[in-house]
């Protein structure tokens, strides 16, 4: 009976989220409050159509009660925390629980997306699947072709970030110069082949080397030679291969079952941080080899020769090449392989001492010092640092492991079992970790910089991997083992909405206190104040993080429990932390409010709803009630120093009739990308759908920040400036002056970002034509970006995404030419970047 009712509440509660996925939720503020003001904003929902939730709520009931009856309730019990998003419509509520807004918009569509996995995974576990692919070959190949799709992907929508430019500059010059010596490819911006931007040098100190190892860079050179950017990929993917393969291997060896081999190679290379910097040039994917292969080796019990021990030897000596941070971890596999190879020690000793040697001799020679921490020029470890950074390392929001992949908590969990049945490679497994984290936690720049997640962390992931595996195949009912499923599926959901999920590259951030994943998921209230920053490291993120912590070691003492602990306990904990961090009065960042109300502005003018329920009041307001209610603050963006004198930051708003108040103004203009245009006073009018606009004024007098209100919203579909049309009734409009008209199309400017509608309803394709010189172009629409790199007069496709006959996007060219310098006959003297068309227009230049 306990069963049958949980069926069917699981059930009901799939139905009320599918059916609220219909209401839009905004959280606003009150704009008669202060910008600095620590105030709560009230959240503002469209009221759901109440026949709507009555029948997807039946619907779901009879769905949980069926899959009762054919004895697969367990199958629909995944979706029952999506029941949570009805939980605002509960009187008085969100008064009290303000998180409860959360389980909304984006963050709904998460739920659902993991519990779908979750679903698949008991639906398909008992047949086995992971036999079908239980062989070295196969793993490998997909490792393979995951890694160069991501790599590919990454390289299209973002380029190299970070430190990779400067990794793959010193192979540039390995390649083109034979040297390592860079200071001069620097001067030269060499980096211009494979960066879009401009980089500084990363020079050791007094020397016209880099700070960073050459490991790596000799790794990509017969990649780069061969195929440039492109082939430094392949190799990026061959090396995360041969990672699937090793994992696999070591895996086997340590259970004796495929199957949880497979799932140990996909815990470790389908979740963050592994799928994205194993497409990347980043001296941790080596070194993870490199640790991954000494496991397969010290996991086989066989005797080794001589000359393979101090070959095994040797490629230990070659980790801090990649990075000096690995000389711990080198030392510590040097002294594993002595004790394992019982008749082998001396060549391994042999082989630490010519590792040791060649390291030294390599930094006497580049920085004249005997000191590998003297290409710094300063201290770079501050041991007083740890205590946050090993947080920072786990818990932070952006930079944080467990976040992005709460799976790796069965992995630490599975270290405890591990010393007890193979003791040797448990405690290596466990000083692993330590030899790594520590070292990581004293860097004052803990977090990896502009890089995926717990990108330090990255070398011994694959043993926690191998461990939460073993645990699996070996005592799967025992402990927190049985939450491996549902870890699983949130990391792996992490990971599709880093990848999918339209925007900037959500699995970089930018140390600025806030994770970008969940900026995206915090559609309808702001998640990111319910998760640690050890960025800002605020008293409040340090708590939670502590609080965290506490959990997490809960997780791991109750492994040493042999009947299974349940999890619905551990999330209940969580949902309490929340609510405590609503009680405690912390406030909810005031820094998404300018998003939050052009979504609002948006969702108006998409949907015309007129009914909506305000909360914690619960007062319903019409469209009209809203605009009167509701006005965007004006942030100012790069002032001139003068503070009656500024310029808003850019926001994409509808159509429609708008006015400024809060100050007293001097001097007002509206402008886009491109230019400024009159306005009546302080009122103007946009005629652009999504049109992107800032504000530029002078103020009569200092005050706070003036207001945007709109009085009117228009139709989405854009009254335009400059119109062609094109076979098949497809018109491209043009929108400011970015682009110059011509019979063939649009010539978008060298150096501008033109602004566009598409019109169509037989085609979503464009083509893009390059002048005469080499471009980097990069096509914006409100949902993708793509980046890409074209030789003279090369052609490219790009699509965009149509909803009611019409696309909004803009194309911005670096790079361009002029006509009368490749023709002196030409008259031509305009700066010119790429010719915009669409495709079924043919016509030869």
């Amino acid at each position: 009976m306990k069963t049958s009712w949980i069926a069917v509440v699981a059930g009901m509660a799939l139905g009320l989220a599918l059916a609220m996925r219909s209401t839009r939720r905004f959280p606003v503020f009150d704009r008669d409050v202060d910008m600095n003001a620590s105030v709560e904003p009230w959240l503002l929902s469209s009221i759901p159509n109440l026949l709507l939730v009555v029948v997807f709520v039946a619907l779901g009931a009879a769905l949980g009660f069926a899959a009762h009856r054919s004895g697969k309730a367990s199958w629909i019990t995944p979706f029952l925390p999506a029941g949570l998003a009805g939980a605002v419509f509960v009187p008085s509520l969100f008064s009290v629980a303000p998180f409860t807004a959360l389980f909304s918009g984006r963050l709904l569509d998460f739920l659902l997306v993991s519990a779908t996995l979750l679903w698949l995974w008991r639906a398909l576990a008992p047949r086995g699947l992971g036999r079908h692919i239980a062989t070295t070959r196969r793993i490998a190949f997909l490792g393979f072709c995951v890694h160069l799709a991501i790599g590919l992907k990454m390289s299209h929508d973002v380029g190299l970030s970070g430190d990779e430019p400067h990794y793959l500059l010193i192979t540039h010059s390995l390649v083109h110069d034979g040297d390592l010596r860079v200071q001069n490819n620097y001067f030269q911006e060499d980096y211009r082949g494979f960066y879009l931007g401009k980089i500084g040098p990363h020079l050791a100190a007094n020397t016209p080397y880099s700070i960073h190892g050459i490991g790596l860079p000799i790794l990509l050179v017969p990649g780069y030679a061969l195929a440039g950017l492109t082939g430094a990929l392949v190799t990026l993917a061959l090396l995360g291969a041969m990672l699937w393969r090793a994992i696999y291997l070591a895996a086997f060896l340590l259970t004796g079952n495929r199957e949880a081999s497979v799932l140990a190679s996909c815990v470790f290379g389908l979740t963050s941080p592994a799928l994205f910097l194993s497409s990347s040039a980043y001296p941790e994917l080596p070194a993870a080899v490199i640790v991954t292969l000494v496991a397969v080796r010290l996991l086989r019990r066989e005797a080794e020769t001589r000359l393979l021990a101090l070959g095994w030897a040797l490629l230990v000596a070659t980790l801090p090449f990649f990075h000096m941070k690995f000389i711990p971890l080198a030392g510590l596999l040097w002294g594993a392989l002595a004790y394992r190879f019982q008749r082998g020690r001396a060549p391994v000793l042999c082989g630490a001492a010519v590792g040791a040697l060649a390291l030294v001799t390599f930094f006497f020679v580049s920085t004249g010092s005997l000191d590998p921490t003297a290409s710094y020029g300063r201290q770079r470890i501050f041991m007083s640092g740890i205590p946050i950074g090993l947080l920072g390392l786990f818990f932070d929001q952006e930079f944080g492991l467990l976040p992005v992949s709460p799976v790796y908590l069965i992995g630490l969990a599975g270290l405890v079992p591990l010393l007890r049945r193979d003791f040797f490679f448990g405690v290596v497994s466990l000083l692993a970790l330590a030899v790594i984290a520590l070292p990581g936690a004293a860097h004052p720049l803990w977090s990896g910089g502009n890089s995926p997640a717990a990108r330090f962390l990255f070398p011994v992931l694959p043993l926690l991997a191998m461990a939460a595996s073993r645990l699996w195949a070996r005592e799967r009912l025992e402990g927190v083992t049985p939450w491996l499923p549902t870890l699983l599926a949130v990391s792996l959901s992490v990971s599709l909405f880093s990848v999918f999920l339209p925007g900037q590259p959500l699995y970089l951030n930018a140390r600025d206190g806030t994770g970008r994943l969940w900026e995206a998921l915090s559609s309808s209230w702001d998640l990111t104040s319910y998760l640690p920053s050890l960025i800002n490291a605020d008293a409040h993120s340090v708590i939670f993080a502590s609080i965290a912590l506490a959990l997490a070691l809960l997780a791991l003492a109750a492994q040493f429990r042999a009947r299974p602990v349940r999890l619905p306990p551990f999330v209940l904990l969580l949902l309490a932390a929340a609510w405590a961090r609503d009680l405690t009065g912390a406030q909810v960042s005031r820094r998404l409010e300018g998003r939050w109300v052009t979504e609002l502005m948006r969702g108006l003018s998409e949907s015309r709803a007129d009914a909506f329920r305000a909360f914690p009041s619960g007062e319903r307001l019409s469209g009209g009630d809203v605009k009167a209610r509701v006005s965007l603050p004006l942030r100012p963006f790069r002032p001139d120093g003068d503070p009656l004198h500024w310029w808003s930051l850019p926001y994409h708003i509808p159509a429609g009739r708008y006015r400024v108040s809060g100050v007293a103004l001097e001097a007002f203009a509206p402008c886009s990308d491109r230019s400024c245009f009159e306005a009546d006073g302080a009122r103007f009018e946009s005629k652009v759908a999504l049109g992107r606009f800032r504000v530029r004024l002078r103020r009569l007098e200092d005050g706070g920040p003036p207001r945007l209100h709109w009085d009117e919203l228009f139709d989405p579909r854009p009254v335009v400036n400059r119109s062609l049309v094109f076979p098949g009734d497809q018109r491209v409009h043009s929108l400011d002056d970015g682009a110059y008209l011509d019979r063939r199309g649009f010539w978008v400017k060298r150096g501008a970002r033109a602004a566009f509608t598409l019109e169509s309803t037989t085609g979503d394709e464009l083509e893009l034509l390059n002048g005469g010189s080499e471009n980097w172009v990069r096509v914006e629409t409100e949902m993708d970006t793509k980046r890409f790199r074209l030789g003279p007069w090369q052609k490219k496709r790009v699509r965009v995404a149509i909803e009611d006959g019409l696309a909004a996007f803009t194309v911005f060219s670096e790079g361009g030419f002029r006509p009368s310098e490749l023709d002196p006959n030409n008259p031509d003297r305009r700066d010119l970047g790429v010719l915009l068309r669409i495709p079924a227009f043919d016509e030869t230049l």
